[in-house]
């Protein structure tokens, strides 16, 4: 049974925005690149997310009667481009989830916003940099304070933890305010390094943002250091001396 056309909506999962009317794919606002059928592969996803959606129902989806082509490569050609954007991948998946021989379920947590909502100023941007060999900097921009947004960063640390990235640094220079969900979610991602043998650290906290984790007491369990580069100093003088 093919899968009906429903009136277009927007949505939200994780650190992407995806908005079908424009063809656009967004991770923390910047434009992400993606064909035109995997696009449309993950509209469909999206729209029955939680279900599976067949194979045959994409083929009725996104080609159409008359088309001569090779399905089968064609869609898996098209899935992998899918999971390649969104940084998934078939064996530990967190989006799109393989239904063997039978097709596929969108299975991550979505927001579903109208027109207005998805161009509604995020309150997070965050972007990971590999700034030494072993060491990724996450830089966070925006406020950290109690919204579904936040759960980006720890999705974002659990995806650098499976890709086996040991050393984090948290970059909060660009950070204007946080409340305690900032401080669960900083003290909870260490604790996850730390049962596969890593480091969280966190560099430039300012002004309130430096108050409220060291009132919390977070520096028992995360290093913090005033800038990245002294962050970045700290963990190479750990490795000489190991």
């Amino acid at each position: 049974m093919p899968v009906p056309d429903q009136p277009r909506r927007n949505f939200r999962f994780g650190p992407f925005d995806l908005e079908p009317e424009t063809g656009e794919l967004r991770k923390n606002g910047r434009k992400v690149h993606l064909q035109e059928k995997p696009f449309q592969v993950l509209v469909t996803l999206l729209e029955q997310r939680g279900r599976l959606v067949s194979r045959e129902a994409l083929r009725q989806r996104l080609w159409p009667a008359d088309t001569f082509v090779d399905f089968d490569n064609g869609l898996n050609t098209a899935v992998s481009k899918l999971r390649e954007a969104l940084g998934d991948s078939a064996e530990r998946h967190r989006y799109l989830e393989t239904m063997a021989r039978r097709g596929y379920r969108f299975v991550g947590s979505v927001e579903e916003l109208g027109a207005a909502g998805a161009t509604q100023r995020r309150q997070l941007h965050i972007q990971e940099e590999r700034v030494e060999p072993d060491i990724v900097l996450v830089q966070i921009v925006g406020t950290i304070t109690f919204s579904s947004e936040c759960q980006q960063i720890e999705w974002l640390i659990a995806h650098l933890i499976g890709r086996n990235e040991k050393k984090i640094i948290l970059d909060l220079s660009l950070v204007t305010y946080v409340d305690s969900i900032a401080v669960g979610i900083i003290v909870h991602s260490s604790g996850k390094l730390k049962e596969v043998g890593g480091e969280l650290r966190v560099a430039g906290a300012q002004a309130i943002v430096d108050k409220v984790l060291k009132t919390a007491m977070v520096d028992r369990f995360v290093a913090l250091h005033t800038t990245v580069a002294a962050a970045i100093d700290a963990i190479n003088q750990v490795a000489k001396a190991s």
